[in-house]
């Protein structure tokens, strides 16, 4: 089932595929009348993706700071940084 057709305030932006039966979705939803990012796990369960628990929502505002802690994270998992964790 599509997930756009199944919430229309929640725009799938990518997916992270994690094996055949589980993914993480990245997207931006509206709840409570703020727009959020959202990176959450879904599993497939009877031909569906289904959402778990499993996931973090942040502000829009904050996707400077997300990407920023994604870009230290990319740097202290290159091969030369790994020897200090």
């Amino acid at each position: 089932m599509d997930q756009e057709q199944e919430n229309p305030e929640r725009q799938v932006i990518a997916v992270i595929h994690k094996g055949e039966k589980r993914q993480i979705q990245v997207s931006l939803a509206r709840y409570l009348g703020q727009v959020r990012a959202d990176l959450r796990l879904f599993v497939l369960k009877d031909g569906d993706w289904i959402p778990t628990q499993k996931g973090c929502t942040v502000s829009v505002d904050q996707l400077a700071e997300l990407e920023e802690a994604v870009a230290r994270l990319r740097d202290a998992s290159d091969p030369t940084m790994r020897s200090q964790i």
